[in-house]
């Protein structure tokens, strides 16, 4: 993949290192800044026009969904992929509704980032099977 610039937005410090780790050394990807919830994401600085976010959903202050839909009136053509533990179908509707453009689970990611990361820079949409559209 060419240099994509990435943001990760993740409450827990420990699966955001790690993720932080794979971008970088496996994937060769730019990881420009991290957060650790949704308010301090949308506090980052405007100018870092990242090509992929990814966030996670359940997290204090201000959550994923709240965060991406802010988000998205400032950078509405943004890339957002959600990364979460929740498989409800209820979740995975809110996501495709707010304009995610994928989702991987935390239990799968991976082993699945990297196409994901692809797959959505490519234009198409990423989320898992059970996701019916």
């Amino acid at each position: 993949m060419e240099s994509i610039n990435i943001i990760i937005v993740d409450d827990n410090i420990q699966f955001r290192t790690s993720l932080k780790d794979l971008l970088i050394n496996k994937c060769k990807l730019n990881v420009i800044a991290e957060a650790a919830d949704g308010h301090e994401f949308l506090k980052l600085p405007k100018t870092l026009l990242p090509d992929i976010v990814l966030m996670d959903l359940s997290m204090p202050t201000i959550d994923g969904f709240a965060a991406t839909k802010k988000y998205f009136w400032d950078f509405p053509k943004s890339k957002i992929i959600a990364v979460t533990n929740h498989t409800e179908m209820a979740y995975l509707r809110r996501m495709i509704e707010v304009g995610f453009k994928g989702c991987i689970f935390k239990s799968n990611c991976f082993n699945e980032i990297e196409n994901a990361i692809a797959t959505v820079m490519s234009g198409a949409l990423w989320f898992p099977q059970i996701v019916q559209f």
